[in-house]
């Protein structure tokens, strides 16, 4: 029942999302079609332009055949190609995806383990050194760890290639880079909670049955960090995905996220108001499973939430 109703709200959010998108980008000054037609255009060419763009149709129209586009792909086509959008957008989700579930798999793999040897270790020169490391992950911004990772490992040392997708290897700079935030989220978040369980007499009682260390920790005192992991995971997720703008751009990756800088550069509007909406479904989406999942993870959520 709870799931039902989180998706019928999510129906409406998608609704007001793609008024403020269409609205907004249509705000944008500038004439697509100036642009489009070129500087040596005459005004009867670019008028000739608005009109085969649809352009001068009125505004309820025009976002009527916007909404019509998300289910005829042959009515929402690119301004620069003519072909359909979702043509354009299906070519490069693919990179974006891998990014950003790698990004996040290695963040969660890593800032798991460190936070759980940083627990068991509190106090230690290793606990000190990953505390240092967490907090610069966290302040650092992507475009500038990208920068330099690229200086050092793809300038310099020659270990991995620089820009482009056309190997496996091309993706390993900015999966590292993308996984540097969530990793030190996660950590931390994880060094907390064990801290803040380790002595609770459950655990006790789980290590009188003779369970090892290792299995009390990962069995018991980690299930409770899981919830807080899952609501930092979609966020981190979804954060990922708006980030890929940043993050493609500096790597010359071609994903959504270079699509979308592209087509604001040359004002392809139909480019530019699906690829938010598609964001927006993202993180909408996201957001559900993450309520869920949460749910069945900590039936006290369920009961709080009626």
């Amino acid at each position: 029942m709870y799931a039902i109703n989180r998706l019928g709200s999510a129906l409406p959010t998608l609704f007001v999302v793609s008024i403020l998108v269409f609205v907004f980008i249509d705000m944008i000054p500038g004439d697509p079609a100036r642009m489009l037609a070129g500087n040596m255009a005459s005004d009867e060419q670019v008028a000739d332009m608005r009109e085969r763009m649809g352009l001068n149709e009125p505004v309820l129209q025009r976002y009527g055949d916007f909404l019509r586009g998300i289910v005829d792909p042959a009515v929402a086509t690119s301004y620069r190609t003519g072909r359909p959008v979702a043509v354009e957008i299906a070519e490069r989700l693919p990179n974006t995806l891998i990014l950003s579930v790698g990004g996040l798999l290695v963040g969660l793999i890593v800032g798991t383990i460190t936070g759980v040897a940083c627990a068991l270790r509190q106090g230690s020169w290793f606990d000190a050194a990953v505390t240092v490391v967490t907090l610069a992950g966290i302040s650092m911004p992507i475009y500038w760890l990208g920068l330099l990772c690229i200086w050092l490992f793809a300038v310099n040392l020659g270990w991995l290639p620089a820009a482009g997708a056309a190997s496996p290897w091309h993706f390993l700079l900015p999966i590292v880079v993308l996984a540097t935030r969530p990793a030190a989220m996660f950590s931390r978040m994880v060094t907390s909670s064990l801290l803040d369980v380790m002595g609770r007499d459950y655990l006790d009682t789980a290590r009188a049955k003779g369970l090892t260390e290792a299995r009390v920790i990962v069995a018991h005192a980690l299930r409770n960090s899981l919830v807080a992991a899952v609501s930092v995971a979609g966020v981190q997720f979804g954060a990922m995905l708006g980030g890929s703008v940043v993050t493609e751009t500096v790597f010359g990756i071609p994903g959504v996220g270079r699509l979308l800088v592209d087509a604001v550069g040359a004002a392809d509007y139909p480019i530019i108001q699906y690829s938010i909406l598609m964001f927006a479904v993202f993180f909408v989406v996201i957001n559900l499973c993450t309520d869920l999942l949460t749910q069945w993870l900590d039936p006290r959520t369920r009961e709080s939430r009626g």
